[in-house]
């Protein structure tokens, strides 16, 4: 366990220090504060690839399922996807933000089970109904980026995002 979260959060390193140069000397504070979003964003999923990837392997000890290898595959291409989105962002802020957020849509429009591997069953069925308002955060991430990259109120929308995200912190680890 211990190396596949030294090689997940491997592989997010180097696309993270990409932002970080972003940030740091990036031509505009719209472009700064869009960086500082993303690095977050790609330290949470680094997080996230491996706590998922940890149900997976711990539900699997519980026994076999269909539904598991399919949210196994799932989760892999969405970290695949979610790389090239970091990577991309590193070098081109905008693209490399709609690649991530695409990659998020993929995760939660494919993706109809949760992993529980301490409840009781560990595989529950998640309904589209249940999944619709983080794709419609999802999608409105997207426009939101759509707009940055149209350099339609760049600042406004960067900050934007990054409410978004605090929102989205907030939620999934300060409101519990």
């Amino acid at each position: 366990m211990r190396s596949r979260v030294w090689i997940i959060f491997g592989l997010f390193f180097p696309a993270c220090l990409g932002l970080m140069r972003q940030l740091i000397w990036g031509d505009e504070l719209a472009a700064q504060v869009l960086a500082l979003v993303l690095l977050l964003l790609g330290i949470d999923q680094a997080r996230m690839a491996v706590v998922d990837l940890d149900r997976v392997f711990a539900v699997q000890q519980q026994g076999q399922d269909d539904r598991l290898h399919n949210f196994y595959t799932i989760t892999v291409s969405t970290i695949a996807l979610e790389l090239v989105g970091f990577y991309a962002a590193a070098y081109w802020l905008g693209w490399g933000a709609i690649c991530i957020l695409l990659s998020q849509v993929w995760f939660n429009l494919l993706t109809n089970v949760r992993l529980q591997p301490l409840a009781e069953p560990a595989i529950e069925t998640w309904a589209l109904a249940e999944r619709l308002p983080v794709l419609l955060a999802d999608g409105i991430g997207l426009a939101l980026v759509g707009l940055w990259m149209l350099q339609i109120a760049p600042l406004a929308i960067a900050l934007g995002l990054l409410g978004l995200l605090v929102a989205y912190g907030w939620v999934k680890y300060g409101a519990s």
